[in-house]
């Protein structure tokens, strides 16, 4: 996601550093004018607004803590990590460093096009200060004080990836009664997303959200929630079960099994 919004960022004629924990991924953008950075603290000098997209809590704590960055600066942090790490990060970072949480809702594709939907959180002059950069992602919707679009982005997530675990299951039961697992996909997919982009997934296409990211998701939701989230309790033995396949880097897809894998398994 960091690759096609820091070329959206270019696009608009921003001047542009950027640093990667795999350098040739960032070799493109070097390639259409932005300048790369050998470490995160290189990659922020000199600038007064910092965008970081990562894995994970810990690697975003990692990067930004690691990164001296200098009062007066404005960290726009757009990973899924949760609110609790989003608090975490906001104790820790120096004094005067300014803080948005601001993850996206979409995938690769929105981020090329710039139709990533930005749910900001944080003091209002913070958001406004960052709004012309987020609107380049796409439009920005504003959810509230620090740590609620940590929030938001748990929530849209929580119920995404549940449905995927409906999905696998409904198939499951059409397989037992004889239905054809086209066939079930076609009509559930008349009814939910979810079963039309299994359906018509291409295979080669880019992963654009993987099954392991979505067992860390349910992860950060079900910590909050606690033993009593029944559905997302549910929905998290699938992603687990994939991540324990081997299947943590395939794309979500993979939730619901293939015709070889429904075989195999009986």
């Amino acid at each position: 996601m960091g690759a096609p919004m820091a070329g959206r960022l270019l696009a608009a004629g921003h001047e542009l550093t950027v640093w990667n924990r795999t350098p040739e991924r960032a070799a493109p953008l070097a390639s259409r004018g932005a300048r790369t950075a050998a470490t995160p603290a290189e990659a922020v000098a000199g600038h007064d607004l910092v965008i970081s997209m990562l894995t994970d809590a810990a690697a975003v704590h990692d990067v930004l803590l690691g990164a001296r960055i200098a009062p007066g600066t404005l960290v726009v942090e757009m990973s899924t990590i949760g609110p609790d790490a989003v608090r975490e990060l906001r104790e820790r970072l120096p004094a005067g460093v300014a803080l948005v949480d601001a993850p996206v809702l979409g995938s690769v594709p929105h981020a090329e096009a710039g139709e990533l939907i930005i749910m900001p959180g944080g003091a209002d002059a913070d958001v406004e200060r960052a709004a012309d950069v987020l609107g380049v992602f796409g439009p920005v919707r504003p959810v509230g004080a620090s740590g609620q679009g940590a929030a938001a982005k748990l929530v849209v997530n929580s119920a995404l990836i549940a449905a995927f675990g409906a999905v696998a299951e409904a198939v499951q039961l059409a397989t037992s009664l004889g239905l054809d697992r086209d066939t079930a996909l076609e009509l559930l997919g008349r009814a939910l997303p979810q079963a039309e982009r299994t359906r018509t997934r291409n295979p080669d296409a880019p992963v654009t959200f993987t099954a392991g990211l979505a067992d860390k998701d349910l992860g950060l939701a079900l910590g909050l929630l606690g033993p009593d989230a029944g559905v997302l309790a549910a929905a998290r033995a699938h992603t687990a079960a994939a991540v324990e396949r081997g299947l943590g880097g395939a794309d979500i897809t993979v939730l619901v099994p293939s015709e070889a894998a429904d075989a195999r398994d009986h």
